[in-house]
């Protein structure tokens, strides 16, 4: 086994040049096994292309006038609004300036160098190639060819050197390509000259067919795009040709083994090239980058891995580790093995042959023939569908959770594709549930019901068993069971994803106001839930003793809840809501509406209300309702400004009593979002903006997906720590870009925005993505916000929605619009007649009737 090592001069920069090994039967010529120099001298890197810039324009703008103006010549036209201009015997960076105030120019910049991230060394192997594929073997990538999978019908674009055409193991799938350098389709202009797209070609989709190596996903197809010359460096302006011309004609997976020298040096046109792709519905692969660990600091993730519209992947070896040169940062998503990989290769000695390679070039591919594995499987599929079984399907190394070295973990083809096609078993309790989730099962005269555990819930197999047991006390003021009496129970583990209860039972019907009881060993405690004809159901944390069975309060076609203070409305929706008691309490400040926002989905978890308080001292009406439910345990929003150490003082003398906290708002978020714990989804929202995170609250709690909290122009560390913790792999942003901004979006994992032209507007469309799942609806005032905020709890375990309205206006056309089209439902007033006057509560309550 050779030892990797980078070799730079101060001339030179080596890439230990391809080397051949190949067995001899195959009539191939072998690759000279020499060392041959296959990279670029510095002095080259640092002055080719250095005379040209890019520029992008408005439409109608005169380039060629603009050109002779400065002595320019235009050398390409294009992508996009794009032009590239070659200065003589000018200052570039006094171009750049004059350029830049010259109109019709949008912007202007270097035409940046990009360079293959590889390395590649000699020792033929003295066994048949595929046996000496570890990379394959050790993630699992047998057994997901077992499985039926093997890329068919999915388009894997090589943007890189080019690809050896005449390849015996690449020639029958390769697709027409293009060579971005000269702008031109006819074959052959892609052939490789350097021989890197050929490695990597190789390892992403070389032929199954019983010569040299086999390719992740075999029957994929290659389309070779040539923008890397032979040197193996390419320009910014001809890599965004490449990916343009590929999302024109089919790729599906773009496979970009590339990047800068320096980290994370992005371009306007290069950027521009991605979002267009990934506008398109491409998934972009990318290299986080090499670099030389003996001579120079961690240069973080280059570009264009860097940009959250791309994955980024580092390469592991074969024991699983993180290869010294590979480039880490927070940007990285997934590692595979890059490490002494045997894979195709050509030279200008020998031609065809194979080659060891090692890289995060080689890397990158493995994840682009796993993703064309899955993507073959499920050719209905998005790109994020894909994204989210290839983070998914991962071995967690490194620290726990999203870590700079692994990102989601090391890649394992066989799980990810296993978790792509799962659908949930159905099993009769008790069963074992392992991480792959699965449903129970459990039947009690005409009652059936169904715990479903979502995939990667658990860690570990779990035995989970639904029980009927005699019920260990009447329900409490008369209310009756409606269903039998089960026992669920699946151990001590708190679940990382919300499980869902259903019950199936004909006594639901229109007529039923009920709700779910949970015993806690000494009462029962009523929680709500949703009820539709035929069935009823809840998101569970806890194991435990449940039932349905009649409300404690009448169903009435409107009702109001008032208090004097938002204290006291808080009191009232406490009052209505747990009618029995509650084994835990959360308490927020009542103007300190940030601590509180992200507090639906943990108040739902620990089936609790949330009271509010000044930051001083409790009122005696809180003080009372929390004597009334008689907790074991207070939960406190926000550090001791917003609620004082006196209020714990109190309060710890009766119950136990947890703080969550940071030093911003976003940092109490990221604190409530991990007592949570749920991991894979997260909502963002606007610190300041607060209808977004109140409008999609109580869907968020009862789906248990944290609230997370973001500046509008910056993404705070906080967030960005808590992104990573809970393994975020979909973040859904409320808001336009004024209250989210396309530089927070690009630093999210597959971010999906709902937004409108007002807030209001942004309420219409969260409500009509995600509408109510029950007959009940809270109205409360978009102009001020603690009744919303505690209403949201209430509308969490009713499965309900909160309504925000002007009170000082009219309601927009899109929210007006959508309520006149719901019908049947019944309005639950926020706050008295001065927050929420009832004219406007009729209003509303005339549409949905």
């Amino acid at each position: 086994m050779f030892k990797i090592r980078f070799y730079r001069t101060k001339s030179t920069l080596l890439s230990l040049g391809i080397v051949g090994m190949m067995l001899l039967n195959l009539g191939i010529a072998p690759i000279p096994a020499i060392a041959e120099v296959r990279g670029v001298t510095q002095e080259e890197l640092s002055n080719s292309n250095l005379d040209q810039i890019v520029l992008s324009f408005t439409p109608g703008t005169n380039i060629d006038q603009i050109a002779e103006d400065f002595g320019a010549k235009v050398v390409r036209q294009g992508p996009l609004n794009f032009v590239t201009l070659e200065l003589s015997e000018r200052d570039i960076q006094e171009a750049i300036g004059k350029l830049k105030s010259t109109p019709g120019i949008i912007s202007v910049e270097e035409n940046h160098a990009r360079i293959v991230q590889s390395l590649s060394e000699s020792s033929p192997p003295e066994d048949p190639l595929y046996m000496k594929q570890w990379s394959l073997i050790s993630r699992n990538v047998p057994g997901a060819w077992e499985m039926g999978a093997t890329g068919e019908g999915v388009t894997i674009a090589i943007i890189d050197t080019g690809i050896d055409l005449n390849h015996p193991d690449l020639s029958a799938n390769i697709v027409p390509g293009y060579n971005s350098i000269t702008g031109s389709e006819t074959a052959g202009g892609n052939q490789d000259n350097n021989g890197h797209g050929t490695e990597v070609a190789g390892i992403a989709a070389a032929e199954r067919n019983s010569t040299g190596i086999v390719g992740v996903a075999y029957q994929a197809k290659i389309m070779p795009i040539k923008a890397l010359g032979s040197t193996g460096v390419g320009y910014d302006d001809a890599i965004a040709d490449g990916i343009i011309w590929a999302a024109d004609h089919g790729a599906k997976i773009i496979n970009l083994s590339l990047g800068s020298e320096n980290g994370a040096t992005s371009s306007e046109i290069l950027k521009q090239a991605v979002t267009y792709a990934y506008d398109k519905g491409c998934l972009l692969i990318a290299a986080s980058g090499n670099y030389d660990p003996e001579s120079q600091a961690n240069p973080g993730v280059s570009y264009p891995a860097a940009d959250s519209r791309v994955l980024a992947i580092t390469a592991t070896d074969k024991t699983g580790k993180v290869t010294s040169y590979s480039a880490t940062g927070s940007e990285v998503d997934l590692a595979a093995p890059g490490d002494y990989i045997p894979t195709d290769g050509w030279s200008r000695r020998g031609g065809s042959g194979y080659t060891y390679a090692s890289g995060t070039s080689l890397a990158a591919p493995f994840v682009s023939g796993e993703a064309a594995l899955i993507w073959s499987q499920h050719p209905e599929w998005s790109r994020d569908q894909v994204i989210q079984a290839l983070e998914q399907g991962t071995e967690d190394l490194g620290s726990a959770g999203q870590d700079d070295q692994y990102g989601y973990g090391l890649v394992d083809v066989q799980l990810a594709l296993t978790l792509s096609k799962q659908m949930l078993e159905t099993k009769t309790s008790p069963a074992v549930i392992n991480s792959l989730g699965g449903i129970v099962e459990g039947t009690e005269g005409t009652s059936q019901v169904a715990l479903t555990v979502p995939p990667q819930a658990f860690d570990q197999a779990m035995n989970v068993s639904l029980k009927a047991l005699p019920a260990p006390r009447e329900l409490p003021n008369g209310a009756a069971f409606l269903t039998p009496v089960f026992q669920v129970n699946w151990g001590d583990i708190t679940p990382q994803k919300m499980l869902s209860l259903k019950w199936k039972d004909p006594v639901f019907n229109e007529e039923v106001e009920g709700a779910l009881y949970r015993w806690n060993g000494s009462r029962w405690i009523s929680l709500g839930g949703e009820i539709s004809p035929g069935e009823a159901g809840f998101g569970l944390y806890m194991p435990g003793v449940y039932a349905f069975g009649t409300a404690q309060n009448s169903a009435q076609d409107s009702r109001r809840f008032a208090g004097v203070t938002a204290e006291g409305t808080a009191v009232q929706i406490s009052q209505e809501t747990f009618t029995t008691g509650a084994d835990t309490v959360i308490i927020a400040q009542v103007n300190q509406f940030p601590d509180a926002l992200a507090g639906a989905p943990l108040a739902y978890k620990l089936q609790a209300p949330i009271l509010l308080s000044s930051s001083s001292e409790l009122t005696e009406d809180v003080r009372a309702e929390i004597q009334r439910l008689a907790p074991k345990t207070v939960y406190l929003l926000g550090g001791t400004v917003a609620l004082s150490a006196q209020i714990e003082s109190e309060l710890r003398q009766t119950y136990e009593v947890k703080r969550l906290y940071g030093y911003t708002a976003e940092g109490t978020a990221r604190a409530i979002s991990l007592e949570l714990g749920t991991k894979g989804k997260a909502v963002i929202a606007n610190v300041n903006y607060f209808q977004d995170a109140l409008v999609i609250s109580a869907w968020a709690a009862r789906q248990g997906i944290p609230i997370l909290l973001t500046q509008a122009q910056a993404l705070s560390v906080d967030t960005r720590t808590a992104l990573q913790e809970l393994k975020v792999t979909e973040s859904l942003v409320i808001g336009g870009t004024a209250v989210v901004s396309s530089n927070v979006i690009e630093q999210l994992p597959i971010p999906k925005r709902i937004s409108g032209m007002t807030a209001y507007d942004t309420a219409a469309a969260v409500l009509q993505t995600y509408p109510p799942a029950s007959v009940k609806l809270e109205l409360a005032t978009g102009e001020n916000f603690p009744d919303a905020l505690t209403g949201a709890v209430r509308a969490a375990f009713y499965g309900s929605r909160v309504v925000l309205v002007p009170t000082q206006s009219e309601i927009p056309t899109s929210l007006a619009s959508l309520l006149k089209s719901w019908q049947g439902y019944q309005i639950e007033s926020l706050g008295g007649i001065y927050a929420l006057p009832e004219k406007i509560v009729q209003r509303v309550q005339d549409w949905v009737q």
